[in-house]
């Protein structure tokens, strides 16, 4: 298993292909794999946590139940105006992420768009347990503007433009709930998983609006008074 976790970690680095998977994962032995893939990759630099398969379509695709939890590499972290280049399997999600304490309690959220990136070497290859191993298809984020926490979000619109053309448009509840019920949700999992909740942590709740592929163009994600992010797929 160990030349399975390196070249796992060497395909998440460096953009490449995952190695073909093993056969008949449990969700138990995905998760402890995914312990030692997160380490290999972020050399313990995690900057917090992330909601997977929040959405019941993309749950019966990978032959699941339930929602995923995996972590966020600080090396993916990016700022508004960043720039990056369309690839095979890379999309957008438009999420909303929340700044913890080392108790788990909220101190701010803010927009969050997640670059995730699948590339599974073979389609037989794309389950439940192989997404988890692979840390749910984990790569890049860009965090927006922070801001005090509200009592709701629930009339909080994310719409999603590129080149002017809307992409999607959801509410921010679109993601299990909204936001307040998937940090529950996820702090309850991060226990169950043996994940830990630091100081100062980003957990991103989910995809509001499904999943899109990261087509080249000028992108705007519009979260109405809670803030902007622009970005740019070249």
């Amino acid at each position: 298993m160990d030349a399975t976790v390196d070249g796992m970690a060497a395909a998440i680095r460096d953009g490449g292909t995952l190695p073909k998977m093993p056969a008949g994962l449990s969700l138990d032995d995905a998760y402890a794999l995914q312990k030692q893939v997160v380490a290999a990759v972020s050399g313990g630099a995690v900057a917090g946590l992330k909601a997977g398969m929040t959405a019941a379509a993309g749950q019966k695709a990978f032959g699941l139940t339930h929602p995923l939890i995996g972590s966020l590499y600080e090396s993916g972290r990016l700022s508004p105006g960043a720039r990056f280049p369309s690839a095979p399997g890379v999309s957008l999600e438009c999420e909303i992420g929340i700044v913890v304490d080392g108790n788990g309690a909220p101190r701010s959220a803010g927009p969050v768009i997640e670059v995730p990136r699948m590339a599974f070497a073979a389609d037989e290859d794309r389950n439940g347990a192989n997404l988890t191993a692979c840390n749910i298809a984990a790569d890049r984020y860009i965090v927006g503007e922070q801001r005090p926490l509200r009592d709701s979000y629930g009339d909080i619109q994310i719409t999603l433009t590129r080149d002017g053309e809307e992409v999607c448009s959801a509410p921010a509840s679109d993601a299990l709930g909204g936001p307040q019920a998937a940090l529950a949700w996820m702090l309850n999992e991060a226990r169950e998983r043996g994940l830990e909740v630091e100081e100062g942590m980003l957990l991103i709740t989910g995809a509001c609006g499904g999943i899109h592929p990261a087509e080249p163009g000028h992108y705007v994600a519009d979260y109405g008074d809670f803030g902007t992010i622009e970005f740019t797929v070249t």
